[in-house]
């Protein structure tokens, strides 16, 4: 199935938001999960450590998923450049990813 440079150009406008969010969304979650195992280790007849593996673990995914977000910081801003040289779009200023470091990349805005 092949599709226009212009069908493809609007899936992916579209598609590319909503991928960066559930990063954003899986992260939020983890950090939710988090706090509630941390508080529930300190429940009474709770021994200190309780469940620490499982802290680490989920700590670990935690960095899975911001080095993920970093990895699509970068498929943005290759979508980015290609859409430029096929003359697929015309980036408005401040819409994509800048060209700062990824660990000190500014947020990106994003559309309702």
């Amino acid at each position: 199935m092949t599709m226009t440079i212009t069908a493809a150009t609007a899936r992916i406008t579209r598609q590319l938001p909503e991928a960066e969010l559930s990063l954003d969304t899986a992260l939020l979650a983890s950090a939710r999960l988090m706090e509630t195992m941390l508080l529930a280790r300190q429940g009474e007849g709770v021994e200190t450590f309780t469940g620490q593996a499982a802290l680490l673990r989920l700590a670990r995914s935690q960095r899975s998923l911001l080095e993920s977000q970093n990895d699509m910081i970068r498929v943005h801003r290759e979508l980015l450049r290609t859409g430029r040289e096929v003359k697929a779009i015309d980036d408005e200023t401040g819409s994509c990813p800048n060209q700062a470091s990824l660990g000190d990349a500014a947020p990106m805005r994003r559309s309702a």
